[in-house]
């Protein structure tokens, strides 16, 4: 059966337990880990010694340790406070605490990037790659659960590789049988709001693993409140097709170049339209391998940056662009702490698993998958009801802002007409400049971030984080029942809402 290896760092500094049979956890009650069952098996072949295992990490806000109580700096040991000051309240003492606190539950791309190594570590948890204090961390503002997605992804692993995902609904199968067992073993969790957020590929699955949700809301039992898609491959032609124009509006490209990188996109639509997804997804990769010809190594996450031979060979967790491209050599530094410090700190990890960038098996496996668009999943989501929160980073190629606009025009909700007519607004985080626009009608809302590529976490995390708690303040709000009675999140940024939020 594939399991799940889970990271949790609780809001009450009580340790919460799982289900499995390998579980642990730090003294002070601050995070918890363990392999957690999600699926069972259902072929003959497989056997009960063979599984299939997911990490993901939880980390729970409130009163992140101080600096000087736990001493922030490059020690593992510092990293997670276990400082005496630290008191240890029983659940029930803090279950308001508890029920307010949103949770934000974060969804990496790839597909076969970790999310517990790159979204904790790089963008949005409390500990940077050096191990030192993040100041933007998310976890201010919410819980944060990270998940090694789909199985075989970063400290995930499979004995057998026919229990890989072939498709993104097995891999959201296998998130709703994760979601389940966390909240049944987590109950005090189940009122607090609870947010998907995805980047890049990501957002493939968290479209999809929202429609579950909310399809079979009452069973799983808990508080959805809604789904936000950051620079996400919801529809890859989208992105194909606008590659060409976008560069040589950047200058990156002549026309001849556009041209030739155009001509990939065609190709590559021509193969969908057979039904040879396979076949466009390789012909991506030749015009992502055109592209970078075309413009000396541009940083695709970034259209400002250009990228040396040492810098690709880091890509990978971005895009499976830099699988391609990966070299032996020197590991990155998140590498070196994923596969030293923080194995040793979980101490439950097989001795068989090795952390990597990204996971060429999982790709592999998906690779049928990768060219399918999601944007029905969208579509099913604003009917359903779901809040969906669209943001773009200006800066980024892979999944760029033009491409991200041209899918949402593609979209079959009703309220589209009025959502395109809809006033976009500026956004200030420090009141010195611009550092977003907005726009919303209904139950979309759509951001587009300034100075910021594909991660806009890393590239803007004041920006982020104010969205972030936009994004919460009007999850906690009920949909208008008419169109003129509306209570907008762009209104509020008429009314003082600051960076200090």
């Amino acid at each position: 059966m594939a399991k799940v290896l889970v990271l949790l760092a609780v809001l009450v500094l009580q340790v919460f337990r799982c289900t499995g049979d390998e579980t642990s956890g730090t003294p002070d009650g601050m995070e918890e880990w363990g392999y957690l069952d999600v699926r069972e098996g259902d072929s003959l072949e497989l056997i009960r010694s063979q599984r299939a295992k997911h990490e993901c990490g939880f980390h729970k806000r409130n009163k992140l340790p101080k600096t000087d109580e736990c001493g922030y700096g490059h020690s593992l040991q510092s990293e997670f406070c276990r400082s005496e000051k630290i008191h240890r309240f029983r659940l029930m003492s803090n279950v308001l605490e508890v029920k307010s606190t949103p949770i934000v539950f974060w969804l990496q791309g790839g597909p076969g990037a970790s999310g517990v190594g790159f979204g904790n570590f790089d963008e949005i948890g409390p500990i940077s790659t050096t191990l030192e204090k993040r100041e933007s961390t998310w976890l201010k503002v919410a819980h944060l659960l990270f998940v090694d997605n789909p199985v075989g992804t970063g400290y995930s692993y499979v004995d057998d590789e026919n229990l890989l995902c072939t498709t993104n609904k097995e891999v959201v199968d296998d998130l709703v049988s994760f979601v389940k067992t966390f909240f049944n073993t987590h109950e005090a969790l189940k009122q607090s709001p609870f947010y998907i957020v995805a980047e890049s590929y990501g957002g493939k699955f968290a479209s999809e693993f929202g429609v579950a949700i909310q399809k079979n809301l009452k069973e799983l039992d808990f508080n959805f409140k809604g789904v936000a898609l950051g620079d996400t491959w919801i529809s890859p032609i989208d992105f194909l097709y606008a590659w060409g124009p976008l560069l040589k509006s950047f200058s990156l490209v002549d026309e001849s170049a556009n041209a030739r990188i155009d001509s990939y996109a065609v190709l590559a639509a021509s193969e969908m339209q057979k039904g040879n997804f396979l076949n466009a997804t390789y012909i991506w990769g030749d015009m992502e391998e055109e592209v970078l010809i075309a413009t000396d190594n541009v940083d695709f996450y970034n259209l400002l940056k250009h990228e040396s031979n040492e810098e690709l060979q880091y890509s990978s967790h971005k895009s499976h662009l830099g699988a391609r491209l990966l070299k032996k050599s020197a590991p990155d530094p998140l590498t070196v702490i994923m596969n030293g410090p923080i194995r040793e700190k979980l101490g439950i990890i097989p001795n068989s698993v090795q952390w990597s960038q990204s996971s060429g098996a999982v790709f592999g496996t998906l690779s049928a998958d990768f060219m399918l668009d999601t944007i029905d999943k969208v579509d099913e989501l604003l009917a359903l009801g779901v809040k969906v929160t669209i943001y773009s980073g200006q800066l980024d190629l892979i999944c760029c802002t033009t491409g991200t606009e041209a899918w949402v025009q593609k979209l079959k909700w009703p309220g589209l007409a009025e959502f395109n007519r809809a006033e976009r607004k500026a956004i200030s985080c420090d009141e010195t400049q611009t550092s977003a626009f907005v726009k919303q009608h209904e139950n979309l809302t759509f951001y587009w971030i300034m100075n910021a590529g594909h991660m806009v976490p890393t590239d803007n995390p004041c920006m982020a984080s104010k969205m972030l708690k936009l994004i919460i303040e009007e999850g906690s709000k009920t949909l208008p029942s008419t169109k003129k009675a509306k209570s907008s999140v762009v209104d509020r940024h008429r009314n003082g809402l600051s960076a200090e939020m």
